[in-house]
């Protein structure tokens, strides 16, 4: 079904839902490709920490290896939407997942023979991410083209429902496979993943559209740093997004460690704490989508910071594996509604003709405290398991400060035109 064709049936009586959205031209496929490579995606930075622990190698250097997963990734994110804008999404999408799948199944055949070496790793892990923008900009900018602006906010909730089901299944599946056939074997799980992801791809076609072309990619991507900049409600979410993921990165490293050296679980049980993060997330998601969240945004930022930073709080003295689990729920329950909003926020704010290098920039900006915060948290963490965790509170509560204290105005983006005329074929 197109976009026209829903729209028609809409306009006849008929209300669209979340049922309506998998009928849509290339809708499912991308779901189904955005679910695989983030459930790769949640395996390997479960896997990677688990990894180095189990090699004997400190939680601070499991911080580093994340650090330097995303950051060289997060630096040519500009170049990335300026490629994204000039040539075929699908395309790019497809060689960051085929580059993901060599450089996973790449570490696990090292090791396996012992010839894996630190700095190796980090090389590796470093050069797979300068890839990574162009899948995780790419599926963003795609769904606001497929999706008819009035079910925006259903498509950004099963969008972050699939960052949510693979937050529930890749730890879980992650867990399981290390007890089973180890940390070095279990990495080829996500490389397989990825290489399901690409597949996925092979299904969705999409039609290109009219942008705004400087003379190269590099004048490109300067441009969509100043589009950024001059946007009013992209500057306030990097303010907000960057300083929030800080603590979620933080939380990688410091569940695992909580769970094996305070409350003495295995890596199962690891991996059942991030699933009942990512199903509380889920549910509260999707509810947050089917009630919408439109001129709802400074609430709901905020109070999505305030009970992360409790959760995070609690999670710093807790000893027992129950009460913990219903924390970390917490944390999910607090998040789901929190990126729902987020989403399309950023694509309500942001004019069609820039979805590709805007979201580049704007994403991988507010992505940026993720491997800083994981960082952080794995050179705390060879102190004090308390003290990383109310780091990772007490900047959650910080990233809330701009939405609460805001005026209005500041989550009001302006009225842009979203129906522009589809003029040219991919």
């Amino acid at each position: 079904m197109s976009i026209q064709q829903l729209r028609s049936t809409t306009a006849s009586g008929e209300p669209a839902g979340y049922r309506e959205l998998f009928r849509l031209d290339g809708f499912t496929p991308l779901v189904l490709s955005s679910l695989f490579a983030r459930m790769a995606t949640q395996m390997f930075s479960v896997l990677i920490v688990l990894f180095v622990l189990g090699t004997g190698h400190s939680s601070a250097l499991s911080g580093v290896v994340l650090l330097v997963g995303q950051v060289p990734g997060i630096i040519v994110s500009p170049i990335a939407g300026a490629l994204l804008e000039r040539s075929a999404k699908v395309t790019l999408m497809k060689l960051d997942f085929l580059t993901a799948a060599v450089a996973m199944a790449l570490i696990s055949s090292l090791s396996v023979v012992h010839l894996l070496s630190t700095g190796a790793l980090l090389g590796i892990v470093a050069l797979s991410s300068l890839t990574q923008p162009l899948s995780r900009v790419g599926g963003r900018s795609l769904f606001p083209i497929l999706v008819p602006r009035e079910l925006w906010d259903r498509s950004n909730a099963l969008d972050s429902g699939t960052f949510v089901i693979s937050s529930v299944l890749g730890p879980g599946i992650a867990g399981i496979s290390v007890s089973i056939i180890g940390a070095r074997w279990s990495l080829m799980v996500p490389a397989a993943l990825s290489l399901l992801a690409a597949s996925a791809l092979s299904w969705v076609v999409v039609p290109n559209r009219l942008t705004h072309h400087e003379a190269g990619v590099f004048a490109d991507a300067a441009a969509g740093i100043r589009y950024v900049l001059h946007n009013r409600v992209l500057r306030m979410l990097a303010g907000t997004m960057t300083i929030y993921n800080m603590g979620s990165g933080a939380l990688a490293v410091a569940i695992p460690v909580l769970v094996l050296h305070r409350l003495r679980g295995g890596s199962e049980s690891v991996g059942l704490f991030f699933g009942a993060m990512g199903l509380a997330g889920f549910v509260a998601g999707m509810v947050m989508g089917r009630i919408g969240t439109e001129r709802r945004e400074k609430g709901i930022l905020s109070l999505g910071c305030a009970v992360s930073a409790l959760g995070f709080t609690l999670l710093a003295f807790t000893h027992e594996p129950a009460l913990a689990g219903l924390e970390i729920a917490l944390c999910g329950v607090a998040n789901g509604p929190l990126v729902v909003a987020m989403f399309s926020l950023r694509q309500r704010a942001t004019d069609p003709l820039w979805f590709g290098r805007a979201f580049a920039v704007s994403m991988n900006v507010n992505f940026a405290g993720y491997p800083i915060g994981a960082a952080i948290a794995g050179a705390l963490l060879t102190h004090s398991i308390a003290l990383a965790f109310l780091v990772a509170a007490g900047l959650s509560l910080l990233g809330g400060v701009w939405p609460t204290v805001l005026p209005r105005r500041f989550y009001e983006p302006r009225e842009i035109e979203t129906s522009r005329p589809i003029v040219a074929i991919d």
